[in-house]
């Protein structure tokens, strides 16, 4: 039976920074890559209560063929979704590639105080207070200069902006999705799924530190790091980070799993 790979994208992205990685596996996998809510194509979530990372992974495993292997890929946020995929469908999940996730309540609940977790609380309640006071250009530039370097908003052209601002008003439940969703560190120690973890090495401190934390507690982690690449590197770089996905998912896993 032919193996599924699910890719998900970031937030403040699309499926289509997958694209690349779609034609690299398409010929060997069923690849699927799909709109998160309110990105792409995807109206945004109307489900009148408080939005969860169960509800963001709902229509993805709604996608999924009925059985059969999976490999889920995922980006920041599309990771976070990621690892409750990889938890809800086990039995299936042959491997997992996650860039920098999102982790951002476990972070807290096991590294609280820590800098790099006041760094990304700080700038979650930055970019919501200026998004209550209705400063949403402002709010996007806190978030998008924080993830791709100091004056990338002001290097985007205008014809952009809108559709990135409209994003940017989702980022409510983004935070409150990441910051509520919790593991434990024996939860984490339980998914003994092959997993091959990346980060850039001029990434962002609390993106980093995620990755050294899930590196140390996932069992079957694989921590490569790229060099020179930031946060955004599977959308900037995807070059470097595409081949990695492929090698890994195409029998790394195999030989991650007997070095474990």
């Amino acid at each position: 039976m032919i193996a599924c790979v699910l890719c998900i994208h970031s937030f403040a992205s699309s499926w289509r920074q997958y694209r690349g990685l779609v034609t690299r596996l398409a010929p060997r996998f069923r690849v699927l890559a799909v709109d998160l809510y309110g990105h792409g194509e995807r109206e945004p979530w109307e489900g009148g209560r408080d939005f969860t990372l169960a509800d963001e992974a709902a229509p993805l495993e709604a996608s999924l063929p009925a059985s059969g292997p999976l490999h889920l890929v995922g980006h920041s946020y599309g990771a976070a979704v990621a690892l409750r995929i990889a938890a809800n469908h086990r039995p299936r999940v042959r491997s997992m590639v996650l860039y920098e996730p999102a982790i951002w309540g476990t972070l807290a609940a096991l590294c609280p105080g820590e800098p790099a977790t006041r760094e990304i609380e700080a700038v979650r309640d930055d970019t919501v207070g200026l998004l209550e006071r209705g400063a949403e250009e402002a709010a996007a530039e806190r978030f998008i200069d924080y993830w791709t370097g100091p004056g990338a908003w002001a290097a985007t052209p205008q014809e952009r902006r809108p559709k990135l601002i409209a994003t940017v008003r989702r980022l409510r439940d983004g935070w409150q999705a990441t910051f509520l969703d919790r593991w434990s560190a024996d939860a984490l120690r339980a998914l003994d799924i092959p997993c091959l973890l990346l980060s850039g090495t001029s990434s962002t401190a609390a993106a980093r530190r995620a990755v050294r934390l899930l590196g140390g507690l996932l069992p079957r982690a694989l921590v490569t790091q790229l060099d020179g690449l930031a946060h955004m590197g599977p959308v900037t770089r995807p070059e470097q980070v595409d081949p990695l996905i492929e090698s890994f998912i195409t029998g790394g896993y195999a030989q991650a799993s007997k070095a474990a």
